[in-house]
């Protein structure tokens, strides 16, 4: 037989049970989805392992604030306007708004530059003696990664395109450019100044091989891109990275790489 006791005790805890359910949501994080594809030092793919400034960055905005829940979601440079638009992610960190976002028309938030970074070419010395090779690269052929945007290259990304008019070698990642320049199945390559320092600091027997470019093929401006429904504030984020990016671990990064912080005058 139940008793009086029993059905108070039953009362309550089902009382208890909807007012955890009714206030979890409250509670609960909010995702933010991070955009990301090969593009190092800022993130690099090797099997199903992901490394780089954007990994730690989401490792770290997790542990800063306790709202938003970061994740990492695989892109690639050729897609990643689509998968934007489609909402299979919210954010992409190290992005420039002019890599065919503004030419799309695609809405978004947008931070201030928190970061800058800047594209050379490299040559073989054999090839390359002097600075003035660099010059006319119009009868040389050029690697460059696929979907990204060159000023070479008119900032157009038609592969058909690219290798018809403008003579450059398209490839997936940033290694195979340099390895196609010493093994001599280009003749220059566009990198990044960043990915470069790295690279050179893994292998520093090429350092006397490779001549790098005083012409710069372009200079750019690092910022947050973030969906424009999403309910965290795009300047709430740019305060959070800005930041972390101060913190001695990621200043030291950005001074292995070359990278420059962008840190704005005055109180923030």
């Amino acid at each position: 037989m139940i008793t009086l006791r029993q059905n108070l005790i039953a009362t309550i805890l089902g009382v208890v049970i909807l007012l955890l359910l009714l206030i979890q949501p409250a509670f609960a994080k909010i995702t933010v989805r991070v955009g990301a594809y090969e593009f190092p030092p800022y993130i690099q793919f090797q099997a199903d392992n992901a490394t780089g400034l954007i990994v730690d960055l989401i490792t770290q905005l997790n542990l800063l604030q306790q709202d938003y829940h970061f994740e990492l979601v695989m892109t690639t440079a050729v897609r990643r306007h689509q998968d934007f638009q489609q909402g299979l992610f919210d954010a992409l960190f190290f992005e420039d708004a002019n890599w065919g976002w503004q030419q799309r028309n695609i809405s978004l938030q947008q931070s201030a530059a928190f970061a800058s970074d800047e594209e050379v070419f490299i040559a073989l010395r054999s090839k390359a003696t002097s600075q003035q090779w660099f010059d006319d690269l119009t009868d040389k052929t050029i690697a460059g990664i696929l979907g990204y945007h060159y000023p070479t290259a008119d900032f157009q990304t038609d592969p058909e395109l690219l290798t018809n008019r403008h003579s450059i070698i398209q490839v997936n990642d940033h290694h195979a450019s340099i390895e196609l320049v010493l093994k001599q199945r280009t003749d220059t390559a566009i990198v990044t100044r960043s990915f470069l320092a790295q690279y050179l600091l893994l292998h520093p027997q090429y350092r006397n091989t490779l001549l790098i470019s005083d012409r710069i093929e372009q200079r750019y401006q690092l910022q947050l891109l973030l969906h424009p429904e999403h309910p965290l504030d795009i300047n709430i984020l740019y305060q959070w990275v800005l930041q972390l990016l101060q913190q001695p671990d990621f200043q030291s990064t950005f001074a292995r790489h070359r990278l420059q912080l962008l840190v704005p005058a005055g109180p923030q």
